[in-house]
């Protein structure tokens, strides 16, 4: 496990280096995985598939993620943190090349499952590194992490845009797979541990029966599932609702799912501050309640300029949300366990998450995005409330 340095810092030393690797990590792997939503609309026609079954694609994308985030936490803990690091960015490379590669719906299923797991691998131990390295600076750092996320799903909007425009869809991929063989590299050279191979007893029920014995983290759990189906939902069709549900043009679609991310970018670090600052659920509820102001604004305006403020709105709560529910489950969690522990609940919760896109697909093919959206404001809602509560429980 890394030792931590005692400046903390998020951008000089051992910390600083290994924070801003993970960092470019994150952005790569989203400016991949975020190109593919504004790039929905083509894969439909490309691949002769029907929206459900565009739908399925993300969740098996999001699902292969969940699953992996306790194995990768268990692999990070008992092993070292640089053994599924490293591992993690191999089938990130892998899945990403078969995303350039066989234009088929098949291939496209096992690109996005590759993906999903590798990724699912890379967050609990990234995390757990970062905590490592990080005390009395961590909501910044994982801030720094969000905030890098959010930077590459931006710019895919506008990378998916130019590759449909002048090349494939599949050229989309090549960035994220050159980048991050360099930064498989550059891991292995500037972190300090050794690679550790061994059985590992994964006890998930056991984990996951201890985390939840305390009612305060099953309210929190509650709420960040909630979230991460609203999060996961909308988000993937948001190009294709603002361009068959609004009438606007794909390039409108693109250019506003980059605007959430672009919030994003500034929204994250911020609330890491704040929730470095204030009582960290309170401030969590206080995010989710400005996305569903911006989700709701989403359904009942139409004009361009509101169309744009509501989604500047839904981008600060939605990305304010996880680097402080992220620090309040740390904070909870015993040392020896950080990785672990967190991917048992996340896990959870992007699992929950997962069906968001597959829930669109089917509500738009018998009704349309408007009910679909509506009961995401209703489930942001409910997550507000929980957290309130959970404010008020003992720890």
């Amino acid at each position: 496990m890394a030792q931590g340095h005692p400046q903390e810092s998020l951008v000089t030393e051992y910390s600083g280096r290994l924070a801003n690797l993970i960092a470019a990590t994150s952005f790569l792997t989203f400016l991949g995985r975020g190109a593919i939503p504004p790039l929905l609309p083509r894969l439909v026609t490309d691949l002769s598939i029907s929206l459900s079954q565009a739908g399925l694609g993300l969740t098996v994308l999001w699902l292969s993620y969940a699953v992996f985030h306790y194995p990768g936490g268990r692999l990070s803990d008992q092993l070292t943190r640089k053994t599924p690091l490293v591992a993690s960015l191999g089938l990130l490379i892998v899945g990403f090349t078969m995303l350039t590669v066989n234009p088929t719906y098949a291939s496209f299923l096992l690109g996005v499952a590759l993906v999903g797991t590798g990724h699912g691998l890379f967050m609990p131990a990234s995390r757990g590194l970062i905590a490592d390295l990080f005390v009395e600076r961590r909501a910044q750092a994982f801030g720094l992490q969000v905030g890098a996320a959010s930077a590459g799903s931006a710019l895919s909007a506008g990378l998916a845009v130019v590759v449909v425009a002048v090349a494939t869809w599949q050229t989309a991929f090549v960035p994220s797979v050159v980048g991050l063989f360099v930064i498989a590299l550059l891991m292995h050279h500037w972190n300090r541990e050794t690679y550790r191979v061994a059985r590992i007893e994964l006890g998930l029920g056991n984990t996951v029966t201890r985390l939840l014995t305390s009612p305060r983290m099953r309210t929190i759990l509650a709420a960040y599932c909630l979230f991460s189906f609203s999060w996961l939902g909308v988000i993937s069709f948001l190009p294709t609702y603002l361009h068959v549900g609004k009438g606007f043009s794909l390039t409108i679609g693109s250019a506003a799912y980059a605007l959430v991310y672009v919030i994003g970018i500034v929204a994250s670090p911020i609330a890491g501050n704040l929730a470095d600052r204030f009582p960290r659920l309170l401030t969590a509820a206080g995010a989710l309640t400005v996305a569903a102001v911006g989700l709701a604004g989403l359904l009942m305006v139409d004009s361009l300029a509101l169309i744009g403020v509501s989604t500047a709105v839904f981008g600060i709560g939605l990305f304010g949300t996880p680097p402080v529910l992220q620090s309040a489950m740390f904070d909870a969690f015993p040392d020896d366990s950080l990785a672990g522990d967190f991917g048992a609940m996340k896990t959870i919760y992007t699992a929950i998450g997962a069906l968001g896109p597959g829930y669109v697909g089917i509500v738009v093919e018998r009704a349309s995005y408007r009910p679909a959206f509506v009961s995401f404001v209703f489930c942001l809602v409910v997550a507000i409330l929980a957290l309130v509560q959970a404010s008020r429980m003992a720890e």
